[in-house]
């Protein structure tokens, strides 16, 4: 269920991401190149999102504290998919040269954000209740919207130094780091509207008689 809800929002990100830019003409024109890349990336974020959560929810399953987690392992685990995402795009022409260790920092916490929520959720998921009905067992819609809007804000982060990777002959290099400004402030607010909109309708779906109180659970390091 985690993972069907990241891929929808993901996706709808992505694309409320392009409608935006797609309201400007000169940005319109700019984002053709740049399509394929945008939409590739956002699958490739949807699989690590995938493996992140997975790996996870097993080590909550073997009763390890979120602590315990591995983040090296699982960090150059992603780093295959990276490599995978990379090879499907590359094009003498357009050279990339990323070096993952610039990208360390901003993906573990994102890791980590997708820890608390496998780990605060699957704390409360006791019976066969819908995703929406956890999601307010366990957070206040306000937590929920910030740790939501967290995990966009990485990717957007991330996405932008990825982006610096590719190497363009300067006049196009140029267009590309301006078209790049515009499409982070584009994704940047996206990601308030997205996480806004997902914790609203969570908190909506169900009525307060459907949730079932449960005992607090006790804090995992």
């Amino acid at each position: 269920m985690l993972c069907c809800m990241d891929r929808e929002m993901m996706l709808t990100f992505s694309g409320q991401c392009v409608a935006r830019l797609d309201t400007s003409l000169p940005l319109r024109l700019a984002l053709a190149p740049f399509h394929r890349f945008f939409d590739a990336n956002v699958h490739k974020e949807i699989e690590k999102d995938r493996l992140c959560i997975e790996y996870a929810a097993d080590a909550f399953e073997k009763k390890l504290n979120r602590s315990d987690i591995n983040l090296h392992e699982l960090f150059e685990m992603t780093i295959e998919i990276d490599n995978a995402f990379l090879r499907s795009l590359a094009n003498p022409l357009f050279p990339f040269e990323v070096k993952f260790d610039d990208l360390a920092e901003i993906r573990k916490r994102r890791m980590l954000s997708f820890i608390t929520l496998v780990f605060d959720l699957l704390g409360n998921w006791h019976d066969a209740s819908p995703l929406a009905v956890v999601v307010q067992r366990t957070y206040t819609e306000e937590r929920y919207r910030v740790l939501l809007h967290e995990i966009l804000h990485l990717y957007n982060v991330e996405t932008r130094l990825l982006g610096d990777a590719i190497a363009l002959p300067l006049p196009v290099g140029r267009v590309r780091d301006r078209f790049a400004e515009k499409l982070f402030a584009a994704m940047e607010r996206t990601a308030e509207n997205i996480a806004r909109t997902y914790a609203r309708e969570v908190f909506s779906t169900c009525s307060s008689s459907d949730i079932k109180p449960v005992s607090p659970q006790p804090a995992q390091s």
